[in-house]
């Protein structure tokens, strides 16, 4: 459970690029493959949300990295795993 965010962004998107790749394909079942994606996604979004608002930091700082993870998700949770999530979990 400790890796669940990072496993779930990872899964999030190699589920959709699966996705999309079989959807140009033609392949009968790319839908599920993105479903698949989205529900990790999801998952990764929950958590992460969950991590930042249970820690001790300074509430603007909490603020900017949920907006960053709703708004441009693709990019900030890429920085949130590398750089921002060891920070959260240490504080929380």
């Amino acid at each position: 459970m400790k890796n669940l965010v990072t496993w779930a962004l990872i899964g999030s998107y190699v589920f959709t690029l699966l996705g999309v790749y079989a959807l140009v394909d033609g392949f009968e079942h790319a839908t599920k493959l993105m479903v698949l994606g989205f529900f990790s996604y999801a998952t990764f979004l929950i958590k992460a949300i969950i991590e930042i608002s249970s820690s001790k930091n300074k509430g603007v700082n909490k603020f900017s990295w949920i907006m960053g993870l709703l708004f441009i998700g693709s990019f900030v949770g890429i920085a949130y795993i590398i750089a921002g999530r060891k920070r959260f979990v240490q504080n929380a």
